[in-house]
C-alpha cells in the first residue's frame, strides 16, 4: 500500500486534539499567516485563514505539509485575475523561498486564495478566524488499488528517466510533461477529488522525487542555454555568411560615425568579437588589430543581433537608450505612456515571475520588492522613479517605486547597460 492513500485512525496528535487545533497552534499559525499577509502588499480584506489538505484529514503522514491558505478577494486587488492569480504565486515562491518554517519536521506552506475559489467537497478545512471547521474530515478508509495508481504514474517515470540534458529538444519535452501532469491532476481533482486516481498519481510522483528532479533539470537546461558561449555556439554558421560588400561597407561607415561608444565598450566588443572568431577555428585572426578584426569579423558574421555598438543596431535601441538615460539622471522622468514605448520597443512583458518566466528578456515587475533567487545572471533594474541597480544573483532587492524595468545581463543588452551606467557614473542615482 501508498501509505499516503490510506487513512490514519485518528487526525495528527501533533496538531489536533480531540478534533481542535490545538491553541497555541493556532495562535501561532495566525501570526504566521498575518506576517504573511502583510508581505503580500495588497490592499484585500482577510476573509479568513484556513488549514487544507492532508494535514488536515485522516490521509497524513509524517510527509504531509501544513497548507496555510490567507483567503482573500482577488478582485480588491485587480481587475485582470490571471494577472493577480501570478503575482500570488510569485509571492508564495518567495516568501517560501526566504521563510522556509515548519512545525515537528512538517513544512508550512503559505498561500493567497481567492475567496470565489471553490474547494472540492472531499478536501476538509479548518477555520482558524472562527477555530472551527468549515468541512469536516471522515475516517472512511479509501479502498484503491496501488497496481492502478502506479500503472497511471509509470508512463512519466519512463519520460522522466529517460530525458536527456543534451537533447536539442529537450525544453519541448519538459514542457509537455509539466503540461500533461498538470492536467492529469486537474483532471482527477475535478472528477472525484483528492482521492481519485489521477490525482494519487501525481502524489505519488512527487513522493518518489520525480517532479523535484524535473525541476532541477528544467534550471539546469535553462542555465546552460543563457550562458555566453552557449548562446555564441547557437549561431546557424551557414547562415551567417556574408551575403555582400554592403554590408561591410555599412559596417565600416556605422564604425566611422559612431560617437557613443566609450574605450572600455569597445575593449568589450573586441573582446567578445575575438572569442567569436576563436570558436569558428580562426585563432590567428583572432589576435588582429582592433580595426581589421571589425571589418573580418563584419564580413564573416551578422553579429549586430548580440555585440555591436548602438549604431551599428536599430534605431529603436538608440532612443531606448537615450529615454532611459534621461530617465535616471532625472531629466526628463518616463511617463506612462514613455514605458509603453520603452515596453513596445524592447519587445518586453510584464509579469511578476519576471525573469524566472522569461530568462534573457526585458521584463517589468508591477512591484518594487524583487527576488534574484535561481537567476543565473545579473540583471540591471530602474524602477519608475529613476532609481537603478546591478542585481545579483541570489540576492533580495527594494526599490522605492512601485513597479521595476528589468534588463538582463546578456550579450544582446550588453552594450545598453553599459552606456546607461557611463552615462550616470559621475553622481548618480542607485537604489540602495
Amino acid at each position: 500500500m501508498i501509505r499516503e492513500y490510506t487513512t490514519q485512525r485518528t487526525l495528527n496528535p501533533k496538531l489536533w486534539n480531540d478534533g481542535q487545533l490545538r491553541p497555541k497552534l493556532r495562535a501561532g499559525f495566525l501570526k504566521i499567516a498575518n506576517e504573511f499577509y502583510k508581505f503580500l502588499d495588497v490592499d484585500a480584506t482577510v476573509k479568513d485563514i484556513i488549514i487544507i489538505g492532508s494535514s488536515a484529514n485522516y490521509n497524513w503522514t509524517k510527509h504531509s505539509d501544513i497548507d496555510l491558505h490567507v483567503v482573500i478577494n482577488y478582485g480588491q486587488v485587480g481587475d485582470n485575475l490571471h494577472l493577480v492569480k501570478n503575482y500570488m504565486h510569485a509571492k508564495k515562491s518567495i516568501w517560501n523561498e526566504n521563510y522556509p518554517l515548519s512545525f515537528k519536521g512538517m513544512n508550512i506552506e503559505l498561500y493567497a486564495q481567492d475567496v470565489n475559489e471553490k474547494l472540492h467537497s472531499t478536501v476538509a478545512s479548518y477555520s482558524l478566524m472562527q477555530d472551527k471547521w468549515l468541512t469536516k474530515p471522515t475516517a472512511d478508509m479509501v479502498s484503491i488499488d496501488d497496481t492502478i495508481i502506479q500503472q497511471k504514474a509509470e508512463p512519466y517515470e519512463y519520460e522522466i528517466d529517460s530525458l536527456k540534458a543534451s537533447d536539442p529538444h529537450i525544453e519541448k519535452k519538459i514542457q509537455s510533461i509539466k503540461n500533461r501532469l498538470h492536467h492529469l491532476r486537474q483532471t482527477g481533482l475535478d472528477a472525484e477529488g483528492e482521492y481519485s486516481i489521477e490525482n494519487m498519481a501525481y502524489k505519488h510522483l512527487r513522493n518518489q522525487g520525480y517532479l523535484e528532479r524535473l525541476k532541477r533539470l528544467e534550471q539546469k537546461v535553462t542555465m546552460g542555454r543563457l550562458s555566453v558561449e552557449n548562446a555564441v555556439n547557437e549561431f546557424n554558421i551557414p547562415k551567417m555568411i556574408d551575403k555582400g560588400k554592403s554590408q561591410v561597407k555599412g559596417f565600416m561607415d556605422a564604425m566611422k560615425n559612431e560617437t557613443l561608444e566609450t574605450k572600455q565598450e569597445w575593449s568589450w566588443v573586441r573582446g567578445q568579437m575575438k572569442d567569436v572568431v576563436k570558436l569558428l577555428g580562426l585563432t590567428t585572426v583572432a589576435v588582429a588589430p582592433g580595426g581589421s578584426l571589425l571589418a573580418i569579423l563584419a564580413k564573416a558574421l551578422k553579429v549586430d543581433k548580440y555585440m555591436l555598438p548602438s549604431s551599428f543596431k536599430k534605431t529603436d535601441e538608440k532612443e531606448v537608450t537615450e529615454s532611459l538615460i534621461m530617465h535616471v539622471t532625472k531629466k526628463k522622468p518616463l511617463d506612462a505612456s514613455g514605458w509603453d514605448n520603452i515596453m513596445k520597443k524592447t519587445n518586453a512583458v510584464e509579469t511578476p515571475q519576471g525573469q524566472w518566466e522569461h530568462p534573457g528578456r526585458c521584463t517589468m515587475i508591477p512591484s518594487n520588492a524583487i527576488t534574484m533567487k535561481h537567476v543565473a545572471y545579473p540583471v540591471l533594474g530602474i524602477d519608475d522613479t529613476g532609481h537603478m541597480q546591478m542585481m545579483q544573483p541570489e540576492q533580495q532587492y527594494e526599490y522605492p517605486g512601485s513597479r521595476v524595468f528589468e534588463i538582463p545581463h546578456t550579450a544582446q543588452w550588453q552594450t545598453m547597460i553599459m552606456q546607461l551606467q557611463n552615462a550616470i557614473k559621475n553622481g548618480t542615482r542607485y537604489a540602495k
